[in-house]
């Protein structure tokens, strides 16, 4: 039996650390993979919405990019997001 390549202890816990490839479990990508295409199978008339993120190594969709860099450059875009909009933290009124 050979030994580990160099890199397996570097794959994260969250995918499996040391162990990653090693096992005959369905990785959760693949089962969401799995799913989608027998959702779509098993009722082809209807619309599946996907609000995954995608493929890591492609282009979000040019229409996506650029929605998202209009508000990345709007000023009251700016701050933290635990401070909320201004509106939300004025007191409520007076009983």
């Amino acid at each position: 039996m050979s030994s580990d390549p160099w890199f397996q202890a570097l794959f994260a816990d969250r995918i499996g650390g040391v162990n990653y490839g090693k096992g005959t479990e369905i990785y959760k990508f693949e089962k969401i993979k799995r799913a989608k295409r027998a959702a779509i199978a098993a009722h082809p008339e209807r619309v599946l919405l996907d609000f995954g993120i995608g493929e890591n190594d492609d282009m979000a969709d040019p229409l996506v990019r650029a929605v998202a860099k209009t508000e990345i450059d709007k000023l009251e875009n700016r701050g933290y997001a635990d401070n909320g909009i201004a509106a939300s933290r004025k007191p409520p009124p007076a009983s």
